[in-house]
């Protein structure tokens, strides 16, 4: 998989976890950060790479330097609850593929999704229970599988007064909380779209939607909207280097204020969880639970 895989952030649903998870859980020694829900490169603390004599050293040696500065992480939550803004309180299903093309080999990753949106709080669920958990390959979702974790739910809560995210992982009864930049704010991302008119092959309205967030960066993505007096998306690509993010909803549903008061529930953190600093210590701890229980 590509380095943009490698290193993620949490941020995002759709919890994606990247191959560079499992290769780390087999260096106890190693940090492993949560998975990202959909791939995008890495970040270090502030969206930047710390100066050292060795990353200053080729800009200080080219006379005429040429800087690229990499691409914030994507953080998928926060793009679906900035698209489903308009609609106060949403529950949806469909299904999450993750397409990366490594070598010139496409590797295809397709995972049922639940999604519930409310007023700038979404919740997204993966069900990794299709995937085969098998401990040598090397696919997304690999360590996780492997040690038993067949779901993982993300909470992104981007109230102006509450800015968290929180990885819950059922199987082990723990989770990872991490703070919210202001630019994976719903809220403070602008959305602007360019109508392409109908797609012949859904019949869907097809939109270039462009995401800019509260630092200026701009992302863009591909959006199927359904027509009808409120419309609502029906699919979503994302493209990250050489992957490509797709998320499609088969059923929406919009909650009334009594859905809405027990959908509510859904955003707390269970009681008995566990909280973990990281996701290395996790799957480390469940996995000789695990084992032991076995024995």
């Amino acid at each position: 998989m590509k380095s943009g895989l490698n290193k993620m952030v949490l941020l995002c649903v759709l919890a994606a976890a990247t191959t560079a998870a499992h290769a780390q859980t087999q260096s106890p020694t190693k940090r492993i950060e949560p998975p990202a829900r959909f791939g995008a490169p890495g970040r270090g603390v502030g969206g930047t790479q710390p100066l050292t004599s060795e990353s200053m050293s080729p800009i200080l040696t080219r006379p005429n330097p040429s800087i690229q500065v990499q691409p914030r992480a994507l953080n998928l939550d926060a793009a679906l609850a900035r698209l489903f803004a308009s609609l106060k309180a949403v529950a949806a299903t469909g299904d999450f593929e993750l397409s990366v093309t490594n070598a010139g080999k496409v590797e295809i990753t397709v995972l049922p999704l639940t999604l519930y949106s409310m007023e700038g709080r979404i919740r997204t669920e993966l069900d990794l229970g299709n995937i085969p958990a098998r401990i040598d390959s090397t696919g997304p979702f690999t360590a996780f599988r492997a040690a038993g974790i067949n779901r993982i739910i993300t909470l992104t809560l981007g109230a102006l007064n509450l800015r968290l995210t929180q990885q819950l992982f059922p199987d082990a009864k723990g989770y990872i909380t991490q703070s919210l930049p202001d630019e994976d704010i719903p809220a403070l991302i602008r959305l602007e779209q360019r109508p392409l008119g109908k797609d012949p092959a859904t019949g869907l309205e097809k939109l270039v939607v462009t995401f800019t967030y509260p630092n200026g960066d701009k992302r863009e993505a591909r959006l199927w909207q359904s027509a009808g007096d409120t419309p609502h998306p029906a699919q979503v690509q994302f493209d990250v280097g050489d992957t490509l993010i797709t998320v499609r909803f088969k059923t929406l549903e919009m909650l009334g204020a009594d859905a809405v008061a027990r959908v509510t529930a859904l955003f707390q953190v269970p009681s008995d969880y566990t909280k973990f600093s990281e996701v290395g210590s996790m799957l480390q701890i469940h996995s000789a639970r695990q084992t032991k229980a076995f024995r």
